[in-house]
């Protein structure tokens, strides 16, 4: 063991640096910090090497700090370093690698090589574009939002809305799910798939998380979940709380915010729009009926006094000819009345002046035979009665020839 040791020494005696993955990383309490690096296939992922490492306590505090302040991130998992690391072979513990020093500028580059590559893949496959083609709601006022539970963001997000200036109303409703680690990204897909099972009752997805450090954005350059907002039938609003850079979930979605708080008002101000639009369109109708109504009484005036003028000019003369006419026709009954009375006294009068008695009275006399007027001599024989009427008496004679 000790001469494998000696080989080990003088096959590697000084420090080298070292790009591998970080697959566990485990502190005891003395302080000491042990990792396992290991290095995959790229295509595929299959392992090809693996070896311990171990991050003596007096010196642990240093590196972490260091990695920490400059990443935001502590070593975990899944990181791809840049280790700068002397070989050791222990009879005890085997080989293992003892690391001197980290680069977090390798870290944050692998991750954005990464990210670039995933943006890259889904721009040939035509997914970018999916999710931001889908219409966006005229009122985006069903919300529902994916983050953790208890987070600042998420609780951020719903006071802005909830109390927002301009009084609207919102329906917010939590999907809850890992914002961070290795589990966000399966924890995040399953989110969207609830969310799908009821998608005809929001307008919008709002994906949240507050502030932190790039190394912990690495959960969101997922292509898996990339895919699933791509084809999502929601517009889908990321609001993941960074600054500098952009992620995968990003490029596809439909509207990308820096943060919670940019989300809540990019829903307030479509909302106000409308708001002001609706508004806009209430003064632009009462307007236009002002308008009309000023318009039609101006017609009914101008009508009243074309009417007054054709009753002045028209009407009234017809009017008086009107009442000319009725009172002739109320006058007309009476003076026709009348006048057929003395008509009716002056032929009394004739009547009375051809009476028989009346005649008798002024000389005349009425001769009858047998009754019958006598108009003529010749129709009486000799010796024939007859009876002659006066005024007053009868005298009654024998004709002699």
């Amino acid at each position: 063991m000790n001469r494998i040791a000696e080989a080990v020494a003088s096959s590697v005696p000084d420090a080298v640096w070292l790009r591998a993955e970080v697959s566990e990383v485990r502190r005891n309490a003395n302080g000491h910090c042990y990792l396992t690096f290991v290095e995959k296939e790229a295509s595929t992922g299959q392992l090809l090497a693996q070896c311990k490492g171990i991050i003596w306590a007096r010196s642990f505090g240093f590196i972490q700090e260091s990695f920490e302040r400059a990443t935001g991130q502590t070593l975990q998992s899944g990181l791809k370093v840049l280790v700068k690391v002397v070989a050791n072979f222990s009879p005890a513990y085997g080989l293992s690698l003892v690391v001197w020093d980290i680069d977090p500028a390798y870290t944050l580059g692998e991750m954005a090589q990464r990210r670039q590559e995933i943006i890259n893949r889904l721009t040939e496959e035509g997914m970018t574009d999916m999710n931001g083609s889908l219409p966006f709601p005229v009122l985006p006022q069903r919300v529902a939002i994916i983050s953790a539970e208890g987070a600042a963001g998420y609780g951020d997000f719903c006071n802005q809305l909830l109390h927002n200036q301009w009084g609207l109303q919102f329906y917010l409703h939590l999907f809850p799910a890992v914002m961070q680690g290795s589990q966000t990204e399966s924890s995040v897909i399953a989110a969207l798939d609830r969310i799908y099972a009821h998608s005809d009752l929001f307008d919008v997805v709002v994906i949240i998380r507050g502030g932190g450090a790039t190394v912990d954005l690495a959960s969101f350059d997922s292509y898996d979940i990339a895919v699933n907002i791509a084809n999502f039938p929601l517009p889908v609003i990321t609001g993941i709380g960074h600054d500098r850079d952009t992620t995968v979930l990003d490029a596809v979605a439909h509207t990308s915010v820096k943060t919670p708080t940019a989300a809540a008002a990019f829903l307030i101000d479509r909302m106000s729009d409308q708001l002001a639009l609706v508004d806009n369109l209430q003064e632009s109708v009462t307007e236009s009926l002002r308008t009309l109504l000023q318009e039609h009484r101006l017609r009914l005036t101008q009508a009243t006094l074309t009417l007054e003028a054709l009753r002045s000019a028209k009407v009234a003369p017809l009017t008086s000819q009107l009442t000319i006419l009725a009172e002739r026709l109320r006058l007309h009954p009476a003076q026709r009345l009348q006048n057929e009375d003395t008509a009716l006294n002056h032929l009394g009068e004739l009547i009375a002046l051809v009476q028989p008695e009346h005649i008798l009275r002024r000389g005349f006399s009425i001769t009858r035979h047998n009754g019958r007027v006598l108009t003529s001599a010749d129709a009486i024989a000799a010796g024939s009665t007859i009876e002659t009427q006066l005024a007053s008496g009868t005298i009654t004679s024998t004709v002699t020839q």
